[in-house]
């Protein structure tokens, strides 16, 4: 009887075993389709025997856990390598959008309207008093002031939609560290003495989804729980508590770590990975760059014209009985002009230089003329000599002081609205020439463009309002001067062909950005500038398809370990169907003995 009951013992264990062979088949096979999942083993193993009639007999099978068939390193490595993919893919759909802005296939890019404005100087140059050229010139120019606005807010509104983007992403970041931190309190509590393979699984993609938007590292403790660590060693969740992430930072666009004890850590130059490190990147570093070096341009577009106008003469001198103000202020010193110092060209300003300053009778003829000299004292030790650290009140008393020392009168310089500004009285005309010092184009005297960054060019209202101030002639050092003359727009139009020192940044988000200065004509920096662009979002292109090439083959193998086969299933399936009726079948044979032998008398 007790060797019939161990066969009954085994047979029922059989049973029960070739049963959750099947659940656990069953299971896999209704998850095939679920993202994340990893397939399930039931693991069986045999019974220790026992010692029955001087032998020790089995006792037939155990079904000790149902484990789950995944490798962490793959697993981990999938992780990191879909964070570059995923950094490399947002950064590559930005640059599509940045590459559309400075598209060159438009009648309105900035190249089309640079060629066009040089095109028109060399009209003006052709026809210096043709009325038509000069409003051409005009109505161009502020074209291209408007497209230097223009790109220079759609970058900024790139940068805030980036900085919205990260805002976002830093929501859905602390919902996944909440949601891993509470799978972590569920599996510490149902794994006392086994294994929680489907929260495991779903804590897993989680994590995968978590280093979606930043690069992560993750460590399981002890007890089942899963740390996670992110840039800065920063503990984004420990066991069943998570840390946020907040937007915050001076200007309010850092990516912050927020600590249990309220601290808070700046970790924005730190993360390279996932959305988040494609979104910084871009917004820190690419859109930056083009910005800064859009403003250098520009600012460069704005000074080199203002320069050479500013020493020129229109059709006609400045009036009697009006005033030329300058469209550069300053409440400190002439240092602080958008124009006083640069250090990609060591300064714009010769404070030991000169310009002329030329009085004209009411219809402009029969000019005087005062070199201002900015090295200029008098009485001698009165502290007016010019340097950046002068003020506009004491540049306007030197030039009056000088103005009068020449015998000269009708025209004196004054401070108003934090700005130098020229004022005639009823019977004298005034004009300027020969700007040694680059000073007029600092103050913006009878310059052409007025701002000193992309955001802010435009033309000078005065030529806006009398397109006869197009200074296309110059004064000469007699005082003479005649509306054919196109000494000074061709100086301008030379300016096409002329290489300057232009600023060229590089903008590191870890490191700091750098300026150097590049020698170069206004269009050769442009095209530069626009060319980088272009090979960046190549390099951008290339590096997304090797982290998709990766990620592709990390996929294969980890759905090699992992993924579940059908095939495979259903002979999983077949293979426990006849087990469990061979082990139905041994029932009904142990019954059958067990019948026999109750059946002798």
């Amino acid at each position: 009887m007790s060797s019939l009951g161990l066969v009954f013992s085994i047979a029922r264990d059989a049973l029960s075993a070739q049963r959750y062979g099947m659940d656990v088949t069953a299971h896999n096979i209704a998850n095939v389709n679920t993202e994340g999942y990893s397939r399930q083993r039931a693991v069986h193993n045999a019974k220790e025997p026992a010692p029955y009639g001087g032998v020790l007999l089995g006792r037939g099978v155990d079904t000790e856990e149902v484990v789950r068939l995944s490798d962490q390193f793959v697993e981990n490595r999938l992780i990191q390598q879909g964070s570059g993919m995923v950094c490399f893919t947002e950064m590559e759909s930005h640059m599509q959008v940045l590459e559309g802005l400075f598209s060159e296939n438009s009648e309105m890019s900035i190249s089309a309207l640079m060629a066009n404005f040089w095109n028109m100087w060399h009209d003006v140059t052709n026809n210096p008093s043709g009325a038509s050229e000069r409003i051409a010139l005009y109505e161009n120019s502020v074209l291209l002031s408007g497209q230097f606005n223009a790109l220079y807010t759609d970058l900024t509104q790139f940068e805030i939609d980036i900085t919205n983007a990260v805002s976002a992403g830093i929501g859905e970041i602390n919902q996944i560290t909440a949601e891993i931190a509470q799978i972590n309190g569920e599996i510490v509590g149902l794994e006392a003495d086994k294994i929680a393979n489907d929260l495991r699984d779903k804590r897993n993609t989680l994590v995968s989804e978590l280093c979606e938007y930043l690069d992560a590292k993750t460590f399981q403790q002890p007890n089942g729980s899963l740390t996670v660590v992110t840039a800065r060693g920063c503990v984004l969740v420990d066991g069943n508590e998570s840390y946020d992430l907040t937007l915050g930072g001076s200007d309010g666009k850092r990516v912050e770590w927020q600590g249990s004890g309220g601290n808070s850590v700046d970790i924005t130059d730190y993360l390279n990975d996932g959305k988040l490190g494609g979104w910084l990147d871009m917004r820190d570093e690419v859109i930056a760059k083009c910005k800064l070096d859009l403003d250098a341009l520009a600012k460069e577009v704005i000074w080199t014209i203002n320069q050479q106008h500013s020493q020129g003469v229109g059709l006609k001198l400045f009036q009697t009985n009006s005033s030329l103000s300058g469209t550069y202020t300053t409440t400190t010193d002439l240092g602080d002009l958008p124009h006083g110092e640069d250090a990609a060209t060591g300064g714009y300003v010769d404070y030991n230089g000169t310009f002329d300053l030329w009085i004209g009778d009411p219809i402009g003829e029969n000019l005087n003329g005062v070199t201002i000299d900015l090295t200029y004292t008098n009485p001698p030790g009165v502290p007016f000599a010019m340097t950046d650290a002068s003020t506009l009140a004491e540049l306007a008393a030197s030039i009056n002081d000088q103005i009068a020392a020449a015998g000269l009168a009708g025209v004196t310089a004054s401070v108003s609205g934090n700005a130098i500004a020229f004022t005639s009285d009823v019977t004298h005309t005034f004009g300027f020439s020969d700007d040694t010092s680059g000073i007029l184009g600092a103050l913006g005297i009878n310059t052409f463009f007025t701002g000193s960054s992309a955001g802010s060019m435009g033309v000078n209202d005065v030529i806006g309002s009398d397109k006869d101030y197009i200074a296309s002639a110059q004064i000469d050092s007699s005082g003479n001067y005649a509306t054919g003359d196109n000494t000074n727009s061709l100086a301008i139009t030379d300016l096409q062909y002329t290489s300057i020192d232009i600023a060229q940044w590089t903008c590191d988000r870890r490191n700091g950005n750098t300026q150097t200065a590049v020698n170069a004509t206004i269009e050769e920096y442009y095209h530069a500038m626009v060319g980088s662009i272009g090979i960046k979002s190549a390099s951008i292109s290339r590096e997304r398809a090797f982290n998709e090439a990766m990620f592709s083959k990390l996929g294969e193998i980890r759905d090699g370990i992992s993924a579940v086969s059908l095939d495979e299933e259903m002979t999983n399936l077949m293979k426990y169907q006849h087990a469990y009726s061979a082990a139905a079948k041994l029932i009904s044979v142990s019954d059958e003995m067990l019948n026999a032998l109750l059946s002798v008398k």
